[in-house]
């Protein structure tokens, strides 16, 4: 078979949803060269424009002496083609794997040689999304190519029944709300060092519930190299590095400084090759004997420190008493900055990444699911509000005016300030769906009615709210 009167088909490598990639050859290349052809099924005009334009970044990003080259895009069939630089080699997944733990050294390469590529990637304002083992590939001269960037990854991906990055253990957790930053890139290249470094896939690694900050220390390695690992897999998008360009600095740095703590190990002078003249003495090894601290003046000494230490610890525990009060007198009489009162880190976690919206751990776990279960049946659920101390629900009550809302019987049923409690809108709905009924005509609304039971939410005011059932979007995590 023979497309494009250029392509030769030798045999299917991968099929699925969006369509068919093959192993091919590229007739028009000075000699026969293998490809990878990859056939996309069009689902109307607006999908055809997206593979047009990912086919021009493709062609891009191939320029790249370690990122495949595009060869050929075409239309043929209501079908669109792309043929692709065929990489011969290895995925590091045959490198990285459970049970076998890599040294600092291979990590070290690894991690430069995938950030100097994402910098380039970035630089053209493209994220990869799925940075793991099987999208690297080592060629047979060592060099590391990442592959597995365009069309065929987004369109196949958004018709999986799980979202991908439960299947990886990879991938940054803002990715399973659907958003994504240069960063993301670098959290998954952070849990690809992991997995060099330990015999755990990611999926295995434990997760700080509230937090959601992998657990993870290996004192074998430098612990510069530690920080910065952990610094490309912080669960906050915004403390991570901006882009790959910035990890790459920080990276040298600390490569720069491993290598200086290594050479502090070696001797600092070496003891030169020759002879001793004859006319000067042989030094010799002096035997009059040390002198030695008189024991009563050197218990002296000890007792004397130690007081002083007493004194010195007595002085900072006091500072940092007056220091203390000091702060907490001040937050009483000073306005808050922020829309939510601040919650305990100890029973609160945050909902969204800017740590508006904050609700407890079993609410915030059980939540991402079901916006998962509703993203896969074409629903986007947002979360709108959530921890509300009653006086700040109080304000607000108060600044709107003819509701006849009994505010102090509304406050008796609210459950904002339990942790417990989440706003819910609708991407369909007006322009915001808080305080606004249109989110009962929304299919997130729908949805949430027939299924949130499922994942142990309910209307928060079903009976007995003061407003009537005017409240759609207020839902309640029950299954404590």
């Amino acid at each position: 078979m023979e497309l494009a009167n250029r392509f030769e088909i030798l045999n299917i490598l991968d099929q699925g949803n969006y369509g068919i990639t093959y192993r091919a050859i590229d007739q028009h290349a000075p000699q026969p060269t293998p490809c990878l052809l990859m056939e996309l099924n069009c689902y109307g005009p607006q999908v055809l424009d997206k593979f047009r334009q990912e086919a021009r970044v493709m062609d891009i990003l191939g320029k790249h002496s370690h990122i495949p080259k595009l060869i050929a895009s075409f239309e043929d069939d209501d079908k669109f083609y792309i043929a692709q630089e065929l990489i011969e080699g290895h995925d590091l997944s045959q490198e990285i794997r459970e049970k076998k733990c890599l040294d600092e050294g291979y990590v070290l390469k690894l991690l430069t040689d995938t950030l100097n590529i994402l910098a380039f990637v970035h630089r053209q304002r493209v994220i990869h999304r799925n940075i793991q083992p099987t999208n690297l590939i080592r060629q047979r001269n060592g060099n590391i190519v990442v592959i597995n960037f365009g069309a065929v990854k987004d369109i196949s991906h958004s018709q999986q029944e799980q979202p991908l990055a439960t299947q990886t253990g990879y991938m940054a957790p803002e990715q399973l709300r659907g958003k994504h930053y240069y960063a993301s890139d670098l959290y998954a290249v952070g849990m690809v060092a992991i997995a060099a470094l330990t015999d755990l896939h990611p999926k295995q690694l434990p997760i700080n519930p509230l937090t959601q900050q992998v657990r993870w220390s290996d004192k074998t390695i430098n612990p510069a190299l530690e920080r910065f690992i952990k610094h490309l897999i912080d669960p906050n998008p915004k403390k991570r590095f901006p882009t790959a360009a910035d990890a790459v600095k920080e990276l040298e740095r600390t490569i720069t400084g491993i290598k200086v703590g290594q050479d502090s190990k070696l001797p600092t002078h070496v003891a030169a090759k020759g002879l001793i003249e004859d006319s000067q003495p042989v030094p010799t090894a002096s035997t009059a004997p040390a002198k030695l601290i008189p024991p009563k003046l050197l218990l002296k000494v000890i007792g004397l420190i130690t007081l002083v230490l007493m004194m010195l610890g007595f002085g900072v525990r006091g500072y940092q008493w007056t220091a203390y009060t000091l702060s907490r007198r001040w937050d009483t009489v000073k306005p808050s900055p922020q829309q939510y009162e601040a919650a305990k880190p100890d029973t609160l976690v945050d909902l969204l990444d800017d740590g508006s919206i904050q609700a407890k751990p079993e609410t915030v776990n059980a939540f991402w699911a079901m916006v998962a279960a509703a993203e896969a049946e074409g629903v986007e659920l947002l979360p709108l509000n959530g921890y509300l101390s009653l006086a700040e629900q109080r304000r607000q009550l108060q600044q709107r005016t003819n509701t006849g809302i009994n505010i102090r019987q509304w406050l008796q049923q609210s459950d904002y300030h339990s942790g417990y409690a989440v706003a819910i809108g609708d991407k369909n709905a007006d322009e915001s769906t808080d305080w606004d009924v249109s989110f009962e005509r929304t299919d997130g609304y729908r949805w949430l009615k027939r299924y949130a039971k499922n994942y142990g939410f309910e209307l928060s005011y079903p009976r007995g709210n003061p407003a009537g059932e005017k409240e759609p979007w207020h839902w309640r995590y029950i299954a404590k």
